[in-house]
C-alpha cells in the first residue's frame, strides 16, 4: 500500500504534504468503507455494556468475546486521543515522541499510535525506550533526554494505572468503551486517566494534519520510518485487516 492521497499534491518545487492515518482511516472511510473491522484485539478482563462492568456470570461468559473495531470507531476513539494529547499541551511539533509502556493492551496501543500520528507526533516503539520509561519517574525520563543533548523533547508516556473503568452517569445513555480502560498519559510529571479524558465532552477530537513526507514518525528497534514509509509498517504491525 504506497499511493497517498496528498493534501498538497507535490511539484517540481515541493514535496507535497500527506498523512498516513488519513490513507488508513479518513479516506476509506469516505469511500464507504466505515463498517469494515480493521482492530481486533483479545478479550476484555472485564466485559462491559453500556459503561458498566458485567458481573453475571452468564452475562460475563456471553460477552466475552475479542475485541472487534471496525474503521469508525477506530477513527473515533484515535482522533478522540489526538484531542486529548492537544488538551495536554501537545501540539504536533517535531520535539514531541510518544512512548508506550509492554503492559498497555494491544487496542490501546493501536489508537495511541494512529492518535499521535494524526497530529503528527512521533512515536518511538522501541523496547529500550519503553523499559527506560516504565522504571524511571517523569522527571528522570526529562532529564535523560537533556542529558542526550535534546533538552527541548517532551516525552509521553503511555502506560497502566490502576484506575476503574469509568461508569456512564446516567442509565438512559448508552455508553461506548473508551477502549483505554485502565490506561494513563503522563507529560511532564502530570498523570491523566484517559478513559475519564476520553469521555469528557469538552474535549473535541482533532482533525488530521497535514505533514511533509519526510517528517520523522516512528522510531522501531529495527528502523526510523518518515511520514511516506510509515504506512506500510502501520499496515502490517496495527491494521492488517485494514
Amino acid at each position: 500500500m504506497t499511493d497517498f492521497h496528498y493534501f498538497e499534491a507535490p511539484t517540481d518545487t515541493s514535496a507535497g504534504t500527506l498523512n498516513p492515518v488519513f490513507e488508513l482511516l479518513d479516506f476509506p472511510i469516505a469511500m464507504g468503507g466505515a463498517d469494515d473491522i480493521v482492530l481486533t484485539g483479545p478479550v476484555p478482563d472485564q466485559p462491559m455494556v453500556d459503561g458498566r462492568v458485567v458481573t453475571d456470570p452468564r452475562l460475563v461468559k456471553a460477552l466475552s468475546k475479542p475485541v472487534e473495531l471496525d474503521r469508525a470507531e477506530v477513527l473515533d476513539r484515535s482522533a478522540k486521543l489526538a484531542g486529548v494529547l492537544r488538551a495536554m499541551g501537545i501540539s504536533g511539533t517535531e520535539n514531541e515522541r510518544v512512548i508506550i509502556a509492554e503492559d498497555v493492551p494491544p487496542v490501546s496501543r493501536a489508537l495511541s499510535i494512529l492518535g499521535a500520528l494524526r497530529i503528527g507526533v512521533g512515536v518511538d516503539v522501541r523496547s529500550a525506550a519503553a523499559d527506560t520509561a516504565s522504571s524511571a519517574t517523569s522527571s528522570s525520563v526529562e532529564a535523560s533526554s537533556a542529558q542526550s543533548g535534546d533538552d527541548e523533547l517532551t516525552t509521553v508516556f503511555v502506560h497502566t494505572i490502576d484506575a476503574a473503568p469509568i461508569e456512564s452517569g446516567r442509565a438512559s445513555v448508552k455508553a461506548i468503551r473508551s477502549q483505554f480502560e485502565g490506561v494513563g498519559i503522563t507529560v511532564s510529571g502530570e498523570t491523566a486517566n484517559i478513559d475519564q479524558a476520553m469521555r469528557d465532552s469538552r474535549v473535541e477530537p482533532a482533525a488530521v494534519v497535514a505533514l511533509l513526507p519526510d517528517r520523522a514518525l516512528i522510531v522501531t528497534d529495527e528502523t526510523s520510518l518518515d511520514a511516506r514509509s510509515s504506512l506500510d509498517w502501520l499496515s502490517q504491525e496495527l491494521l492488517p485487516e485494514a
